[in-house]
């Protein structure tokens, strides 16, 4: 029936065991090399992630500790403009008060010369209407 040929056979074994061999030296060792470094590279770039993002959040506390810090500083800043702006607006307002009152004791005192000098006027006035109505009086009498 079945005639097994041992010759056969050990020529295919032959062949099978060259061609593995072969597949093994071309194929497999050049394959698993490959994966491995290429593992290694994955590993090394994982590791340089993890570092960036350390990094990048040590980067991020420190931007965020300087916006803190700028956004104080511009806070004193402000208010001390706002107290340097309310001050010099008090000191003119003190400096216009005491030029009014000085304007307004000028005037009062102004007023009363120009009082005592129309007071005086209408005294000369009035002794000389007394003087010119006498005198009307007495060339009528």
């Amino acid at each position: 029936m079945l005639d097994i040929n041992i010759g056969v056979m050990l020529i295919i074994a032959g062949i099978f065991l060259v061609t593995m061999l072969l597949l093994k030296v071309w194929l497999f060792e050049p394959l698993v090399t490959f994966m491995d470094e290429r593992e290694a590279k994955l590993k090394e770039e994982l590791a340089m992630i993890s570092q960036n993002t350390e990094e990048t959040k040590e980067l991020e506390e420190e931007i965020a500790t300087i916006l803190r810090l700028a956004r104080e500083d511009a806070r004193n800043i402000v208010e001390t403009a706002r107290r340097a702006a309310l001050e010099e607006a008090n000191k003119l307002k003190a400096l216009k008060q005491r030029e009014i009152e000085e304007a307004k004791e000028s005037l009062k005192l102004q007023a009363q010369r120009e009082k005592e000098r129309i007071l005086n006027e209408l005294k000369k006035s009035e002794s000389e209407i007394k003087t010119l109505v006498e005198k009307k009086i007495r060339n009528a009498a």
